[in-house]
């Protein structure tokens, strides 16, 4: 059994795709363990992208999940539990850039059919370029879901084990005066990925 981190991002929620997206997962195998709506921190979305830290995109990125470019500033996240949820999970979004088209699928994922690019500007509106003289774009993919190698670092930058079904918890615990913690919290994760 594994984990998957799942966002509906700002851009997804003012597109109303909450139970759009729930209605396709729950018709896999696999278990919704934890749920919340939250209004993202600037220290949350900078962890969250951290891996893309070094890339002139990165403040755009953090802007995006913290709603600056939409009407609700809020995400929802989901934890689902089951054999091979990530690589479900993903099938079904899609890739990170919504106009990439996957050669064998023969469904519409999630991320093709509510996704767009957009062109990155700066404050006053000129155009933001990479090193090698391209465009930046911003995918606005609606959805979040976790590779397998980054999921529990995600479940645990977003959630706390009470905040997940005690029977699908699948990484360790303790518990510490009444409250229960993660045995190995996110920031040692973090500073093994990435310091």
């Amino acid at each position: 059994m594994e984990h998957s981190l799942v966002l509906i991002k700002p851009d997804g929620v003012e597109l109303s795709l909450v139970g759009e997206v729930l209605s396709h997962l729950e018709r896999e195998d696999l278990f919704l363990v934890g749920a919340k709506v939250i209004e993202p921190t600037y220290q949350l979305a900078a962890y969250h992208y951290y891996e893309h830290k070094d890339k002139p995109f990165y403040q755009d990125i953090i802007k995006y999940l913290l709603g600056g470019y939409h009407s609700f500033p809020w995400v929802y996240a989901f934890v689902y539990a089951g054999d091979n949820a990530c690589s479900i999970i993903r099938s079904i979004v899609g890739k990170t850039n919504p106009m990439e088209i996957e050669p064998d699928k023969k469904i519409v994922t999630l991320r093709q059919k509510y996704g767009r690019n957009v062109i990155v500007k700066d404050e006053k509106g000129n155009e933001i370029f990479d090193e090698n003289g391209h465009v930046l774009v911003r995918f606005e993919n609606v959805i979040h879901a976790s590779f397998n190698d980054a999921s529990e670092y995600e479940v645990k930058l977003w959630f706390s084990p009470e905040e997940i079904l005690s029977k699908y918890r699948i990484y360790e615990t303790i518990e510490n005066g009444g409250k229960i913690y993660w045995k190995q919290p996110f920031e040692e994760i973090f500073k093994k990925r990435f310091l």
